[in-house]
């Protein structure tokens, strides 16, 4: 079999690495070879050739309402696959009218694909007010590279971390009230960033510039990981990789843990919190109790087994794309 799969920017990004790229070599295997497409490499002459192909799959980008339409029309079987809340966006909402062509570009993708896929129940729920094939796909790891690292005991310093995107970094930046006080309190704690720009905070932070390949090693080296959302529709569709990079490891998590957050984290590997007290009380409880730090971190690494493991999701994935 033969798909074509479009997608939206580069492949590094984090939607279009951990819901295609990572399983093309996979999905050799199975004898479904990829050709990659980006937005803007879509003219006439492919849209006129994708009927070559046995499957077209978008990974979310919503081209315009009479491109997509063409691509729909002229292919064999479409999958539509969405990991945020697109027909959204965060922060300031759109204007009526772009809000409209949005939500009409994303219900044609939804309405005509052969099968629609997300990582999560919330997002699931959106999909099914347009079409009853909705799959549920989580966001996996390869988790034979995203595992605990062992750690020295003893009286060694807490290492509390956030790594994100640098289009995420005003969430670090917010809680900055709390990260200083948490230091001054306790000067020991340390804090690091990994990130592709750096964050303008007024408390002491290593600061590690994002470099491909190098973000597990900075994972396994947290005690404690952070995941600050803004709770509006948009973060609350949110699936985040993050979570499970930080499970996966063995590394607790303290974060608004709203909407999709809450399918990946639960209250034995994780903290919810939503307001700066809680956040403070939440950094604390895990600094003073290292049996709890250990315990919720060993859950973490079992759930994220139990459910995000790439070699589990990609055979379910591949079976949903093939129509097996």
């Amino acid at each position: 079999m033969n798909m074509l799969a479009l997608y939206s920017r580069d492949l590094g990004k984090g939607s279009t690495k951990y819901r295609l790229a990572q399983y093309i070599e996979y999905f050799k295997t199975k004898e479904l070879n990829v050709r990659l497409a980006n937005r803007d490499s879509i003219n006439k002459s492919l849209i006129n050739e994708v009927g070559r192909f046995d499957i077209l799959l978008n990974q979310k980008y919503l081209f315009n309402y009479s491109l997509s339409k063409k691509l729909i029309e002229n292919s064999r079987r479409v999958i539509f696959d969405f990991d945020d809340a697109i027909y959204t966006r965060p922060g300031k909402p759109y204007s009526l009218i772009a809000g409209f062509r949005v939500k009409r570009r994303m219900q044609l993708w939804l309405k005509r694909s052969d099968v629609v896929t997300t990582p999560s129940f919330f997002l699931s729920e959106y999909a099914k007010k347009f079409t009853d094939s909705v799959e549920i796909v989580p966001m996996a790891l390869d988790l034979d590279l995203w595992k605990p690292k062992e750690k020295s005991h003893g009286d060694r310093s807490i290492t509390i971390g956030w790594a994100g995107a640098p289009v995420n970094i005003n969430l670090i930046e917010q809680l900055y009230e709390v990260l200083s006080g948490l230091q001054n309190k306790y000067p020991s704690i340390k804090l690091s960033i990994f990130s592709g720009r750096k964050p303008e905070l007024s408390c002491l932070f290593d600061y590690h510039p994002f470099q491909p390949g190098l973000e597990p090693d900075f994972v396994q080296n947290l005690d404690i990981g952070l995941l600050p959302l803004n709770d509006d529709e948009f973060y609350r569709g949110k699936s985040p990789i993050k979570a499970i990079q930080y499970i996966a490891c063995g590394v607790p998590v303290i974060g608004n843990i709203i909407g999709a957050t809450g399918e990946i984290l639960n209250n034995e590997n994780s903290i919810a919190v939503s307001g700066s007290k809680e956040w403070f009380d939440a950094l604390e409880t895990l600094i003073l109790r290292r049996d709890l730090l250990k315990s919720m971190g060993d859950a973490g690494r079992k759930h994220a087994e139990k459910k995000f493991s790439f070699k589990t999701v990609a055979d379910n994935f591949y079976n949903i794309i093939s129509g097996r």
